[in-house]
């Protein structure tokens, strides 16, 4: 016999679901068909059912109408549905046999009935349902009776459908999971005749639905605590290229500053928060995964809500159908603004290496260079100085005293030749240290320059045209008289014998200008400010006489020494013009003056040569 069940609350007479089952014994075909068609429509039972639904859809319509057309008055309650006795037994095999329980209750004289299936379900026998040993309200789970019998209540007083899902109570003491639905048939008059309906065994579909909200619980506690920001774009069904954003992750406002709620249904927030200068190339990413349906992955960066700039990787992948169609992207961004920042750094690093590399190529050409200029130029005057020695002592008073004379003088010539190199390097290692002072001294500077180029063999019968006037400025004349010489060595070394020269002197802008030309051929633009660099020279420098290429680097340094200014430019009728800016040092006060690039200076009248 059946355990014994907790007595339930009493409920008002004439409800079918909480008396007795008695009497009849055959379950007509109209109560399958009827559950079959409610099962369909609420979408209840498992794929199995939509087959049995079908069947009982055929029964209802091919035999139970045209019973129930002819049926007379009842006797019992399933005279009055109509049966004929020879199809008894077959129905009641089939209904037996589905996987649902089914029940006819009369509207006159209480009589209700389960099919067998009653005993397979809830392992309660049809017997005990017949006696009245066990009640429907009864093995309804104490925590659903309540509300499940308010509903039949009110589905007796007014004659509306009744549907519930509740829990069952086995005659196990185990517990499932049932939906229950039932209908009011009439007869053409309206009036009550019975109701029918099912029973569905739906445990398995709640167990199902329970894992899958435990697994959601699950995925959204991850999503929601991993540093990232997830997201969900719906596809918009009459355009694949569009999406929508249907979900994106807490973490989107600790990250960027922005509340979910104002990303979430808004198409256009993701492409508004795009930096402008990504904006074009992330789109066309974006619209080049949604035609082809590849992953779409990209690096870009993204405006915080509060005006800063986040740097972001984001992949997301297309989720599909059975069919292989397209439903929604999921995906992830991730902030990768520290990895990015360390990149950059990364790259200026190698970038700063890169440059720091060339310069060392560069410098060691220079020196190899130099090392080549500096030999010949050492070479040529040391071997003149040894050769003009080596004659003089094996001649001893032997030469006539003019020649004696000319090899003294030649022998002074080199020597200087190389006084003037040895002091250049040196002038150079100082000013590179910054222990060269100017000693500055009232200067007439015209007078001055005019000496230095009249006592210069570098312009030996040359074309030469002095123009100096008389200024006095308070000046360095001993780095003024390196300034004129180095200026008339550059001249010499890179025009022929024939070219003309001009020297020019006059006060400008409070200070002297001192100008040196030539008609030769003049320098390129690009290297009119590189030319005063150290070991610098042009490409077309003399072969016979290369240079060291430090002199012009001599003249800039030493006009920026007197705080003026060296420059070149191109002479009126071709060729170079040299001009030297300085200012009065007495002027701008004792002491060294300040060493600031001065501008060139504007206006100076040129003279024609």
């Amino acid at each position: 016999m059946s355990q014994p069940l907790p007595e339930p609350r009493r409920r008002r007479p004439g409800g079918w679901r909480a008396r007795s089952a008695r009497g009849a014994r055959f379950v007509p075909p109209a109560l399958a068909a009827a559950a079959a068609l409610d099962a369909l429509a609420l979408g209840h039972t498992a794929a199995g059912m939509w087959l049995v639904g079908g069947l009982c859809l055929v029964l209802f319509v091919a035999l139970v109408i045209p019973i129930v057309a002819e049926r007379s008055k009842p006797a019992t309650l399933w005279d009055g549905i109509g049966v004929p006795g020879h199809l008894d037994e077959q129905y009641r095999t089939l209904v037996d046999r589905l996987p649902i329980v089914t029940f006819v209750e009369s509207c006159d004289d209480d009589q209700i009935h389960f099919s067998h299936g009653i005993e397979e379900m809830l392992g309660w026998p049809v017997a005990g349902w017949s006696s009245g040993e066990v009640r429907w309200a009864e093995i309804i789970h104490p925590e659903d009776r309540d509300r499940v019998l308010e509903a039949d209540e009110r589905s007796d007083r007014t004659g509306e459908p009744f549907a519930a899902e509740y829990r069952a109570m086995r005659a196990d003491g185990s517990v499932l999971w049932v939906h229950s639905e039932a209908v009011l048939i009439r007869d053409p008059q309206g009036r009550p005749l019975y109701w029918q309906g099912a029973i569905f065994d739906i445990t398995a579909q709640r167990t199902a639905q329970e894992q899958l909200q435990e697994a959601e619980r699950r995925y959204r506690a991850v999503v929601e605590h991993m540093p990232a920001v997830s997201y969900i774009d719906a596809v918009d069904p009459a355009d694949s290229g569009r999406t929508r954003l249907v979900y994106v992750s807490p973490q989107i406002q600790s990250m960027f500053g922005y509340a979910p709620e104002e990303w979430v249904g808004d198409a256009d927030s993701w492409r508004r928060a795009l930096h402008a200068e990504d904006r074009r190339r992330v789109i066309a990413e974006d619209t080049q995964a949604c035609r082809t349906g590849e992953t779409f992955r990209a690096e870009y960066r993204i405006m915080k809500k509060d005006g800063g700039v986040a740097w972001v990787h984001d992949e997301s992948i297309a989720v599909r159908d059975e069919h292989g169609v397209v439903r929604f992207w999921q995906g992830v961004m991730f902030d990768v603004t520290e990895r990015k920042m360390a990149q950059e750094g990364l790259e200026r690093a190698l970038s700063i290496e890169r440059e720091a590399t060339r310069r060392l190529r560069e410098i060691d050409a220079i020196k190899n260079t130099f090392l080549h200029a500096v030999s010949h130029e050492l070479r040529t005057p040391l071997a003149a100085i040894l050769g003009f020695a080596v004659t003089l002592e094996h001649h001893q008073g032997n030469l006539p005293e003019e020649e004696t004379m000319e090899l003294t003088r030649r022998l002074a010539v080199n020597a200087r030749k190389l006084d003037r190199l040895l002091s250049e390097l040196l002038d150079l290692d100082r000013l590179d240290r910054g222990i060269i002072e100017p000693k500055w001294r009232p200067t007439d500077v015209g007078a001055l320059v005019r000496h230095v180029v009249q006592e210069s063999d570098l312009l030996v019968e040359r074309p030469l045209h002095i123009e100096a006037d008389p200024v006095l400025v308070s000046v360095d004349p001993a780095k003024v008289e390196r300034i004129v010489e180095n200026l008339l060595a550059n001249t010499a070394r890179h025009t022929s014998a024939e070219t003309p020269v001009w020297v020019w002197v006059r006060a400008h802008d409070g200070g002297v200008l001192i100008v040196v030309e030539d008609a030769g051929p003049g320098v390129a633009p690009e290297l009119r400010e590189t030319i005063f660099r150290p070991f610098e020279q042009g490409p077309d420098r003399s072969t016979h006489s290369p240079g060291v290429g430090i002199g012009l680097s001599l003249v800039g340094r030493f006009a920026k020494l007197h705080g003026g200014k060296a420059w070149v430019e191109e002479r009126p009728g071709g060729g170079a013009s040299f001009r030297i800016w300085l200012p009065d040092g007495g002027a701008r006060g004792e002491g060294r003056p300040q060493t600031a690039d001065a501008a060139a200076p504007e206006g100076e009248e040129r003279a024609s040569a």
